[in-house]
C-alpha cells in the first residue's frame, strides 16, 4: 500500500486537473455525431461524448437509461433522455410500433399529484428530470413508454417484462424495475446483507444528490419485487420451465453432486450401496439468530414456493407439530430462546447439511416455536434422508448433542405416526452451519412469514452455489499442481 502510495504522489495534480477538466465542456462544444452544437452529455457512454438533442435521442435508442447531462450555459446539470424526447418502444425491438402504440394512460395530472404532494411533504418542486416515476435502474429513472398495438400484442405488463423490465402491477403499471438493478440488489443483499431501504437510499444518492429527499420512494415495491425474481431464477436454475412442471419437495434449490446419489453419480446398477464410500454424511445443528416476527394477518400471506426449496412445507409441518408432543423440555438451548421470546413466531431455524463439503440439504429445514427442540429436528432428520437417498444407503449424522439425541430416537420415530426413518443410523459429533446465513437473518426478522422463509431459500441456495463453484476451482488448481 505504501509503495503505491509514493508512486501515485507525484501524479495527484495531474489527476485533480483531469477530473476538473471534465466538469467543463471541449472546445469546440460540438455532437460528436453531426458536427451541430452539443448540450447534451452522457456519463454512461465511454470518453463522455457530447450530442445534440436529436443524436442523443437517436443513439441512445437501445440504451434508454443512460444517464445525461445538459450543458446550463454555467455547467453540466443533470436531465434525462426523456427531456430529450426519447420514447422506450415496446415489441418490436425498439422501433415504433407500425400500427401507431399506445400509452396506458396520460401522465399529465400525475405529474400535477406528485408535485402537490411534494410541495405540501417537503417545501419544494422536483427538477424537471424528477417527475413521474416510470423506470428503475442503476438509479431512478423517468421514461415515456410507448406499447405495441398490433392485433394480438401481449398486454402491457408482459411486453414490459418482455422487455427486462419487472413491472410493480399488472394492471397500468408505473414503475418498473429492470432485471440488471434486481440482480444487482439480490446480490448485494446476500454478499453484504444489504436491506431493501438501504439499497433504495443508495439508488436516491445516485438520482440525485441535491434533492434525494425528492425522488419517489419505492423500496416497498423493489422488496416486493425482488422476491417474486428470486423465485424465478431458481426455477431457471434448476430447469423449470413454468408452473406446469409442478416441481416437487426442493426441487427449486440446487444440492452438491458430489455427495453419493443414486442415479446422478451412481449409475452401477449393480452397486453395493450399503458400502461405506457411498454412505451420506449428515450434519444436524440449530440457529437462533434467524429469529423471525409474528405476522399481522397469517391469513393473507401469499407462498411462492413452499416447501419447494431447502424450507420444509409449512402445512403437513404445522400438522406434525400438533399431532406430536415434544418431551425435551430442559434442553438448554431451549431455555436460552424462550427467554426472549415473547412476540416472535419463531426463536430460530435448524436442519441438515452434508458433512462432507457443508452444502445444505433441500427440505430439510425447520423453524422453532420454543427453541431446538427433538420434535423439531426429527422431522429435518427424516426428511434428509429421503432426499435422493437409496434406503440401502447408509447414513452417518454429526449432531453436538447426539449423546441425548440418539438415546430414545428409534422408539421416538418409531411412535410417531407422521415420519419414519430407515434402521442404520449411525450418530457421531457436530459441526456449525450458520455463518453464511447469519448477515442476513437480522433482517428478515419482521419479514411476512413465506417471505422470510423464501429468503433463506435462496441465501441457503447461493451458499451451496459457492461451494459448487469453490470446489471445482480447488479441482482445477490440484489438477494444473
Amino acid at each position: 500500500m505504501n509503495t503505491y502510495l509514493w508512486e501515485w504522489l507525484p501524479h495527484k495534480e495531474r489527476y485533480l486537473s483531469v477530473i476538473l477538466d471534465m466538469e467543463a465542456p471541449p472546445s469546440p462544444r460540438v455532437c460528436v455525431s453531426c458536427g451541430r452544437d452539443g448540450s447534451y452529455r452522457c456519463i454512461d457512454c465511454a470518453h463522455l461524448p457530447l450530442f445534440c438533442m436529436a443524436c442523443c435521442r437517436n443513439q441512445h435508442m437501445l440504451q434508454p437509461f443512460h444517464r445525461v447531462q445538459q450543458w446550463n450555459a454555467v455547467f453540466f446539470e443533470d436531465s434525462s433522455l426523456r427531456l430529450a424526447g426519447l420514447v422506450v418502444h415496446l415489441g418490436h425491438g425498439g422501433d415504433p410500433c407500425p400500427s401507431g402504440g399506445h400509452m396506458e394512460a396520460e401522465f399529465s395530472n400525475d405529474v400535477e399529484d406528485e408535485e402537490h404532494d411534494l410541495r405540501d411533504m417537503v417545501g419544494d418542486i422536483p427538477p424537471a428530470h424528477l417527475k413521474v416515476p416510470k423506470v428503475h435502474t442503476s438509479r431512478v429513472q423517468f421514461c415515456d413508454v410507448m406499447y405495441c398495438n398490433c392485433q394480438g400484442s401481449e398486454d402491457s405488463h408482459i411486453q414490459l417484462m418482455m422487455a427486462g423490465l419487472f413491472p410493480v402491477t399488472t394492471k397500468e403499471p408505473r414503475t418498473v424495475f429492470t432485471f440488471q438493478v434486481l440482480n444487482d440488489f439480490i446480490r448485494d443483499n446476500v454478499e453484504c446483507g444489504t436491506l431493501a431501504m438501504n439499497y433504495y437510499s443508495k439508488l436516491h444518492q445516485i438520482t440525485s444528490n441535491a434533492f434525494p429527499h425528492l425522488v419517489p420512494d419505492r423500496y416497498r415495491e423493489l422488496l416486493r419485487v425482488s422476491w417474486m425474481w428470486q423465485l424465478f431464477k431458481l426455477m431457471k436454475w434448476n430447469g423449470v420451465d413454468n408452473q406446469a412442471a409442478n416441481p416437487s419437495s426442493g426441487d427449486l434449490v440446487l444440492f452438491f453432486p458430489a455427495c453419493p446419489q443414486p442415479g446422478v453419480n451412481i449409475l452401477e446398477t449393480k452397486a453395493n450401496l450399503s458400502h461405506w464410500k457411498f454412505s451420506r454424511s449428515i450434519v444436524m445443528d440449530g440457529n437462533f439468530k434467524a429469529e423471525h416476527m409474528r405476522p399481522r394477518n397469517p391469513a393473507e400471506e401469499v407462498w411462492l414456493m413452499d416447501g419447494r426449496g431447502f424450507m420444509v412445507g409449512s402445512r403437513k409441518y404445522k400438522e406434525y407439530l400438533v399431532g406430536t408432543q415434544s418431551e425435551c423440555s430442559n434442553h438448554q438451548a431451549v431455555n436460552q430462546a424462550n427467554a426472549t421470546r415473547k412476540q416472535l413466531a419463531s426463536t430460530g431455524i435448524g436442519g441438515c447439511a452434508c458433512a462432507r463439503h457443508g452444502c445444505f440439504i433441500p427440505y430439510a429445514m425447520v423453524d422453532f416455536q420454543k427453541g431446538e427442540q427433538q420434535v423439531n429436528m426429527d422431522y429435518a432428520l427424516v426428511h434428509v434422508v429421503q432426499h435422493m437417498l437409496d434406503p440401502q444407503q447408509q447414513v452417518i449424522s454429526f449432531y453436538d448433542i447426539n449423546c441425548q439425541y440418539s438415546r430414545n430416537l428409534a422408539h421416538q420415530l418409531n411412535s410417531n405416526p407422521f415420519i419414519s426413518l430407515p434402521e442404520g443410523l449411525c450418530m457421531v459429533r457436530s459441526w456449525k452451519l450458520w455463518s453464511s446465513l447469519n448477515i442476513i437473518s437480522p433482517s428478515a426478522r419482521g419479514m411476512a412469514t413465506p417471505h422470510q422463509q423464501e429468503l433463506l431459500d435462496f441465501q441457503m441456495n447461493d451458499s451451496n452455489f459457492l461451494k459448487m463453484a469453490w470446489m471445482h476451482e480447488w479441482k482445477q488448481h490440484d489438477l494444473g499442481n
